[in-house]
């Protein structure tokens, strides 16, 4: 299913889209919003991380050895 998203742009910027009509310009600002939208997803997570672990304090001893003793339990 699609939906129609409208833009406006300058008039030099619309006669060049016009004279390559060769290029998939659909696919180009479609491929642009998904990436830019994935980056922002991601920055949106990392923030949310950085929130959870400010409250952990930091530690000495090895990761693998905490892994250990959880699962041992």
């Amino acid at each position: 299913m699609t939906e129609v998203f409208s833009i406006r742009i300058r008039k030099e910027l619309k006669e060049v889209v016009k004279k390559y009509r060769d290029v998939d310009w659909k696919g180009l600002v479609e491929k642009l919003i998904e990436d830019v939208a994935a980056q922002k997803e991601l920055e949106r997570a990392l923030k949310k991380l950085d929130v959870l672990l400010k409250d952990l304090s930091p530690t000495t001893e090895p990761a693998w050895k905490a892994v250990r003793e959880a699962r041992e339990k």
